[in-house]
């Protein structure tokens, strides 16, 4: 798996906690966008997993 990859996932996900925390809310737009991107990377990584 790219470091690159699991660096950015960790991050998104640190950037998602914070943004709930911070607005009391799941449903805060900030975490939705950052769900969101953390989804696609996700699916991404996945994607390469099977490639191998």
């Amino acid at each position: 798996m790219d470091k690159q990859l699991i660096t950015q996932m960790e991050l998104l996900r640190k950037k998602m906690v914070e943004a709930a925390l911070l607005n009391e809310s799941l449903q805060h737009m900030d975490v939705i966008m950052l769900s969101q991107s953390l989804d696609e990377i996700i699916v991404q990584v996945q994607r390469e997993q099977r490639s191998l």
